[in-house]
């Protein structure tokens, strides 16, 4: 079987490309081979190719800036989605769109099933929203929203908060964190998982439901997640002391996108589908500062 993966140099294309099963076919592009602005060029590849299944973990992913650049937001995110599930599908082949939690409004007080209703308040999650739809139109999509998405590869708020904790000094001002978000960090590793087990047990088969739901379980805080990358760190020997942190309301953080208050998402459909459990956010958050651990000792 042969397998695309878009967006190979980021966080989960990265990590997916490593937990890829042998005995697939890997094609894996980075946005400079496979750039999703570029239309024509992706159409072709595809049809030249034809690949049996697209899995996408590219996409334009600056909250903030795409509040600024709706339309180059609105063409990789949405328009380039509706390409590449229109193209493969021609031929029948199967597309996995990675999407996020940024489709709801976070006006929920409990975790949001696949089922729930979709608001998202910033130009981010109302492209990616719109990529699902329109992706979803055409036979064999699959769409799977994540969370607060981390790893040790890319950039991302684990990394920044871990260095951050790192390279601290006497000197070093409290960072601040906002504490009034609430989700649940999803480890790269724990998703590219998922993402293999939904297209293997999708080959045996197909589910009924086309939106499935990942993140680690339990909920958080941004701060009691930074928080926690410091005490395990310095657990872990990682690091010396955690740096001070203080935690921040969202009106005093200044952003140009608004985010959800609340994005816990409920994944029991997925667990179901694939007979698997989900692993605790801390526990998920220690195994990746062990590989931190274990990479550092190997240098």
């Amino acid at each position: 079987m042969k397998i695309f993966i878009l967006g190979a140099n980021g966080q989960l294309g990265k990590e997916l490309v490593k937990k890829s099963p042998s005995a697939f076919e890997i094609s894996s592009f980075s946005k400079n081979e496979f750039n999703l602005s570029e239309l024509d060029f992706c159409k072709d590849k595809i049809l030249d190719l034809k690949p049996n299944w697209i899995i996408n973990a590219a996409a334009y992913t600056q909250v903030d800036k795409a509040e600024e650049d709706i339309k180059t937001a609105y063409k990789i995110n949405t328009t380039a989605v509706e390409l590449l599930a229109k193209t493969v599908s021609s031929y029948g082949g199967r597309l996995l769109q990675i999407s996020t939690d940024f489709v709801f409004d976070g006006m929920q007080s409990k975790p949001y099933s696949p089922k729930d209703k979709c608001n998202p308040i910033n130009v981010y999650g109302q492209t990616k929203l719109m990529g699902e739809k329109l992706s979803l139109k055409f036979k064999g999509t699959i769409v799977l929203r994540t969370s607060w998405l981390y790893g040790n590869f890319g950039n991302n708020f684990f990394l920044k908060i871990f260095n951050l904790h790192k390279f601290q000094d006497s000197d070093s001002k409290e960072i601040k964190i906002v504490n009034d978000q609430i989700g649940c960090p999803t480890n790269t590793d724990n998703l590219a998982s998922i993402c293999w087990e939904l297209i293997k047990k999708s080959e045996i088969k197909n589910p009924t439901e086309k939106i499935f739901h990942w993140c680690n379980s339990g909920e958080t805080s941004w701060y009691e997640f930074a928080k926690s990358i410091g005490e395990i760190s310095a657990e872990m020997g990682l690091i010396k002391n955690p740096a001070p942190l203080k935690a921040i309301n969202s009106y005093q953080y200044n952003s140009l996108a608004k985010r959800p208050k609340y994005s816990v998402l409920n994944c029991s459909s997925t667990i179901e589908f694939l007979n698997l459990k989900q692993i605790d956010w801390k526990e998920a958050l220690r195994f990746a500062l062990y590989q931190k651990l274990n990479k550092e000792k190997n240098i």
